[in-house]
């Protein structure tokens, strides 16, 4: 793994970028997951520098989506470009990778899960423009978005992974997200996360305008978060699909590729569950 993420920084971990923007954290799971499940195949096995190079460079596409996501219109024009820019600079080095590797059918596959991602987004962005999005269907979107393009690499795993594989990869996603959730219950980020979706689904006309205010009181804020327990709904969630992902990971049929699964997701276990104690 470390090796993996070493490769993956020369692609990351670009001066300019790193001086003049803010971006999201490079998908280091998923990437050391979706190479385990290469690196394991033997039925479908592929050499191993094609393995090395889909798994950075779908997280590379993946962390160009990500990147866009973040451009605000209230942004300085500056920052809005360079995140643009980024976020453009990353889905070429995923191309040049795979061209490098002499995998064609890799990059249009990419493509096509981009293409389905990005309507995925519109179709979301469309019901929250128009205050319409649930929280569950905000979260699912959410894990729709994350694990879309992994999961469009499952044929070429073995058979017995293939039915795994795609529950792994999203519960994984639903598991980083909601510790992050956790998070985003102050003024500063609550708009448009999982707790905002909950309270305009479920609350009080007088709730709902507070949230739609361009700045949140927040001793007002806390007293609706703590109505609706929103902390503990999010860590029960977290809990469960924790539990989830152990279950899924135990029914692996090879005992190597598990253990190594599990030694990777270890961190996230670990997050959620610091996540979870400091909102206790």
């Amino acid at each position: 793994m470390d090796g993996l993420m070493d490769t993956a920084k020369k692609y990351t971990e670009y001066d300019l970028i790193q001086k003049y923007t803010s971006l999201p954290e490079f998908p280091e799971l998923r990437t050391g997951m979706l190479h385990a499940f290469l690196r394991f195949a033997k039925e479908k096995a592929l050499p191993p520098k094609l393995q090395e190079a889909l798994s950075i460079a779908v997280s590379l596409m993946q962390h160009a989506l990500d990147s866009h996501e973040l451009v605000r219109a209230g942004d300085e024009q500056r920052r809005r470009q360079l995140t643009v820019l980024a976020g453009d600079y990353f889905s070429s080095r995923f191309y040049q990778l795979l061209s490098q590797a002499g995998s064609v059918h890799a990059i249009g596959v990419i493509a096509q899960a981009v293409c389905e991602v990005n309507k995925m987004k519109m179709n979301v962005y469309a019901k929250a423009k128009r205050l319409l999005l649930t929280a569950e269907e905000y979260l699912l979107s959410k894990v729709d978005i994350h694990s879309h393009l992994y999961i469009a690499f499952a044929p070429w795993l073995d058979e017995r992974d293939r039915q795994t594989f795609p529950a792994i990869f999203r519960t994984v996603v639903e598991c980083e997200f909601i510790a992050s959730e956790l998070a985003r219950t102050k003024p500063d980020n609550v708009k448009g996360g999982w707790a905002y979706w909950y309270v305009l689904q479920n609350g009080t006309p007088e709730e709902a305008d507070l949230l739609g205010r361009e700045v949140i009181d927040g001793d007002r804020l806390q007293t609706v978060m703590a109505k609706y327990n929103i902390v503990g709904k999010l860590s029960d969630m977290w809990e469960t699909k924790a539990e989830e992902l152990r279950s899924l990971l135990r029914m692996i049929g090879s005992d190597k590729l598990a253990d190594e699964l599990f030694r990777l997701a270890e961190p996230l276990f670990a997050q959620g569950k610091s996540a979870t104690a400091q909102q206790i």
